[in-house]
């Protein structure tokens, strides 16, 4: 006799009748809302550098107005980052909900990383096999490392002199500037290979 558990599975189309809550739209906003405040924040940075302290400021504590706005360009570059990552991913579960329903997505794909649960989505839902090296494989995998070095921060001891060490630094704004791209690039390249999803990826929608 057949377990009453087991039934049909049936994919639901991509205009499925529905309402879903998700953030990425809001996330994906954030980020090029804050791109705009950044470029202004660098742009303020640059013109108010004391110049007496010439390319590096020795003393950051002689200089509070400026160590705090410093820190304001900094922490918008990284809330960028981390929200263009985070509206790559809230699609993918929209998308993985909207495709497969709640139950089925929570149990066998929500818990993936970002890379194999796009590969794994695309390849039930759309029949698309990607390779690891696709573009869109890339644009994800690289939002991803940059989410994951903000929030899954690494301690790196210091070898040899520490007085000669040279902190690691990120280039701001450009580093941000590659994130919304990224993130937008994503979106174009999913509806061009998902053009059935486009109406979910549309810039401003």
């Amino acid at each position: 006799m057949p377990s009453s558990f087991r039934r049909p599975f049936t994919l639901r189309p991509h205009d499925a009748l529905g309402v879903w809550e998700s953030n990425n739209r809001r996330y994906r906003a954030y980020a090029k809302e804050l791109l705009v405040d950044l470029e202004e924040v660098c742009t303020k940075v640059l013109t108010e550098w004391p110049p007496e302290d010439g390319a590096s400021i020795k003393d950051p504590l002689a200089h509070p107005e400026m160590l705090k706005l410093a820190r304001l360009r900094d922490r918008t570059s990284d809330s960028i980052r981390i929200y263009a990552a985070m509206a790559v991913e809230g699609f993918l579960n929209f998308y993985g909900v909207l495709r497969l329903g709640q139950i089925v997505f929570d149990e066998h794909f929500e818990r993936k990383g970002l890379v194999p649960k796009l590969q794994s989505l695309l390849l039930f839902c759309d029949g698309l096999q990607l390779e690891r090296n696709d573009e869109l494989i890339r644009l994800l995998d690289s939002l991803a490392q940059g989410r994951n070095a903000l929030v899954h921060p690494k301690a790196k001891e210091v070898v040899g002199e520490p007085l000669k060490h040279k902190a690691t630094s990120t280039k701001v704004p450009e580093v941000a500037r590659e994130a919304v791209a990224r993130m937008e690039s994503f979106f174009e390249k999913f509806a061009e290979l998902v053009p059935l999803a486009s109406q979910y990826v549309r810039a401003g929608a």
